[in-house]
């Protein structure tokens, strides 16, 4: 039978291989990141550098965002021509909350994923938010 203090011990391993891991799933997140910024579908050339910003979830800044990584996707056809990879284009250019948001799906490599669509939809039903924009006035 093992004693108080292997017990707590072992709490403690637990607490801090899941803090590792934790901060591994971050970096991982970050890694596939600077990938996407770096290199297109094909894998052998640069993607065009972003003159737009990053977006980082405030509801004023979204459809330029969006209208933005479009032209983009239409200037550069051959690097943009897939959902994923045009979903991994607008993630790697999140920032702040926006990129709160989309991590987990990165991490539990969420359907919406492949599905162009399908992300945008769920990505204006999170911060496309006229009334925010708005009460203020």
């Amino acid at each position: 039978m093992a004693s108080l203090e292997q017990y707590q011990e072992l709490v403690a391993a637990i607490q801090n291989l899941t803090a590792e891991v934790q901060s591994l799933r971050a970096e991982n997140i970050d890694l596939r990141q600077q990938v996407v910024l770096r290199r297109d579908d094909h894998g052998d050339r640069p993607t065009m550098p972003l003159s737009f910003g990053k977006y980082d979830g405030h509801p004023g800044g979204l459809k330029d965002f969006l209208d933005a990584s479009k032209v983009y996707f239409t200037f550069r056809p051959h690097a943009y021509e897939t959902s994923r990879s045009k979903v991994g284009f607008i993630i790697a250019n999140l920032s702040g909350n926006a990129l709160s948001w989309a991590t987990p799906l990165v991490s539990n490599d969420d359907t919406s994923l492949n599905d162009y669509d399908q992300f945008v939809t769920a990505f204006k039903d999170r911060f496309d938010r006229p009334e925010v924009l708005y009460s203020s006035l």
